[in-house]
């Protein structure tokens, strides 16, 4: 058997692709990524999906420009969709790879992307564990990359599909890539691992890799015992604090950092997580940016993490404005009217049918972006999601003689 083989078997078994018909390509140019995509390439039809490709040009070799130029030709020539996007920035490992992930994040969001595919493999898996060893990560982090797993927001309703995951580098066969001569330097942490740490450990005991193998898998079931009892928080938007507060302290730190998984982008040192734990606990809401990209919120009866630059402001009235676009909302002429931001559980009519919000706004493939827009409640009723949509409760109201209308548009 082939490895292209081999791999055509592995995710055809284990239904990787069954259900997203598009998804998108993270390629830099080596080995890894262009075996992954000429396998994809060649399955596509079998597999049923559309390719595009993503490439961010990290602008720190002489070669860079000229390899990008290439594999946009390249994509051009097959018909792929190609997007790239230089980095910007002092460069760090850490800050690239943010920076990576909410490029190929946008890219979905605007193309109505359901997964992203990496070529992370083996190797990979043996390299990050020492990496975390030797930098002190908790003991989850300890565990192996999943083949599959949530991406981005959990609104969004993305994945991350790492199908190589079995493969050893060896395996890999393309004769169509770019050899970055900067691996063979010893400049950051992983090269050094790679080039010297591993191959001295392993003139201590050939079998050294296969141990650390063996090592993750076990830390793995033993992560997958505690996954198991915290169950009843997993995939949770928001954590519920009196729920929380019922667990024993042990459990609640595991708890945390199940949900803080959700958001891979999402780097917490452990000075953070300990804060974090320690104001979950406490009495007083609590709303901090802990990262470039996410808030962290507690408050009353939740804490959670949202997307800090999602958010778009509105300005609304109950009479029309003199001058520019606006849009309209019919409102019943009594209570209270409350723009609020969307809560668990959150429900609207729309053509005659009751759905979740969260569900209506994945059917619809409504823009990321414009799924923390704010919704008009009259009398704990939802009449309308603002720039998004407007329920059958408003829709009602259309020729009623006597209503409110609130009449809304972004803020200049």
């Amino acid at each position: 058997m082939t490895a292209y083989q081999k791999f055509l078997t592995l995710v055809g078994e284990a239904g990787y692709f069954d259900q997203h018909d598009h998804v998108l390509i993270a390629v830099s140019g080596g080995i890894d990524s262009m075996t992954l995509f000429d396998w994809l390439y060649e399955a596509k039809d079998v597999l049923g999906v559309s390719l595009s490709v993503a490439h961010v040009n990290h602008k720190q070799r002489p070669e860079s420009d000229v390899e990008e130029n290439q594999l946009s030709e390249k994509m051009k020539h097959l018909g792929i969709p190609f997007y790239s996007a230089d980095y910007v920035g002092v460069f760090s490992e850490e800050k690239a790879r943010e920076f990576r992930y909410h490029f190929f994040e946008s890219i979905m969001t605007e193309h109505a992307i359901s997964a992203l595919v990496t070529a992370h493999h083996k190797n990979d898996l043996i390299e990050n564990f020492l990496i975390r060893q030797i930098r002190g990560s908790r003991l989850r982090h300890m565990t192996s990359m999943k083949p599959v797993q949530s991406f981005g927001p959990s609104i969004a309703h993305l994945e991350l599909i790492r199908p190589l995951l079995s493969f050893e580098k060896s395996e890999f066969e393309t004769t169509d890539y770019f050899e970055d001569a900067s691996n063979a330097e010893n400049t950051y942490l992983r090269n050094r691992v790679r080039n010297l740490y591993l191959p001295t450990f392993e003139k201590e005991n050939s079998k050294f890799s296969d141990h650390l193998a063996s090592l993750i898998a076990e830390i793995n079931k033993a992560m997958t015992v505690v996954s198991y009892s915290a169950r009843a928080f997993s995939g949770a938007e928001k954590i519920d604090l009196i729920e929380f507060g019922r667990e024993i302290s042990e459990m609640q730190y595991f708890i945390l950092q199940e949900y803080i998984s959700q958001f891979p982008l999402l780097e917490v040192s452990k000075a953070q997580f300990d804060e974090l734990l320690y104001i979950i606990n406490r009495d007083g809401q609590y709303f901090n940016a802990i990262s470039a990209h996410y808030n962290f919120v507690k408050d009353r009866y939740y804490f959670y993490i949202e997307e800090s630059s999602n958010t778009t402001e509105f300005e609304t009235s109950l009479t029309p404005f003199v001058e520019g676009e606006y849009n309209q909302v019919d409102l019943p002429e009594q209570g209270q009217i409350v723009i609020r931001k969307r809560e668990p559980g959150d429900r609207v009519q729309v053509n005659g049918i009751d759905k979740k919000i969260r569900r209506y706004f994945i059917d619809n493939k409504i823009a990321l972006k414009k799924r923390g827009n704010p919704l008009i409640v009259v009398n704990d009723q939802i009449y309308g999601v603002l720039d998004v949509l407007v329920t059958d409760l408003s829709k009602s109201l259309k020729h009623a003689k006597i209503k409110r209308t609130l009449y809304y548009r972004e803020k200049r």
